[in-house]
């Protein structure tokens, strides 16, 4: 197993996308999030995508030659991805001891500022002891629903989600919506 996978699964729990590419530039795995955002990019098909491990270079020069804008944050170079209909992509190469030529050489770090992440419903009610329900309407405030939308959608009274989500309040040790979302997001990289 090459040694990136367990972080490329990090970042796919993230809602990140993972390139791990050796010293001459083939990329030796990539995780979900980044076969979705290059097949997306670039109209690949499902046996490009699977391609792509072990060759790859190509799409990687193409996506490079989209980054038009560099950020430069905390003396790192990040490069901003503009995408049609979408918000940016966001990418960063971060290097990785070389412990042999063949092996990895540097991770690509693909940020889509459209994905959500989230944590599973098992982790909110194992750190928080939420029930079913309550983990249910905690993600589907934190994946951007209203009230009345989780309401509708599971076919409950405003009233009993209000009822619910007094709960998650007080077994989150939060007070305010935006305050249990920002708790909530920063859970997304558990399995």
């Amino acid at each position: 197993m090459l040694v990136g996978m367990p972080l490329l699964r990090v970042f796919d729990r993230m809602g990140c996308g993972g390139i791990i590419l050796s010293a001459c530039g083939q990329v030796l795995a990539t995780n979900t999030g980044a076969r979705l955002i290059l097949q997306q990019m670039f109209e690949l098909d499902d046996a490009a995508v699977a391609a792509l491990n072990g060759s790859g270079r190509e799409i990687i020069k193409q996506l490079l030659s989209r980054g038009r804008t560099r950020i430069n944050l905390d003396s790192e170079n990040w490069i901003l991805i503009e995408r049609v209909g979408q918000r940016p992509l966001i990418m960063n190469f971060v290097p990785v001891p070389v412990l042999s030529e063949d092996g990895p050489h540097s991770v690509l770090l693909l940020i889509d500022l459209d994905a959500t992440p989230l944590p599973s419903t098992g982790c909110l009610e194992q750190i928080f002891n939420l029930t079913p329900a309550e983990a249910r309407l905690t993600l589907l405030l934190v994946g951007g629903k209203t009230l009345d939308e989780i309401a509708q959608k599971l076919h409950l009274s405003i009233a009993t989600v209000r009822t619910q989500l007094k709960a998650v309040f007080e077994k989150t040790h939060t007070h305010r919506q935006a305050e249990l979302v920002v708790l909530v997001s920063r859970l997304a990289a558990l399995p």
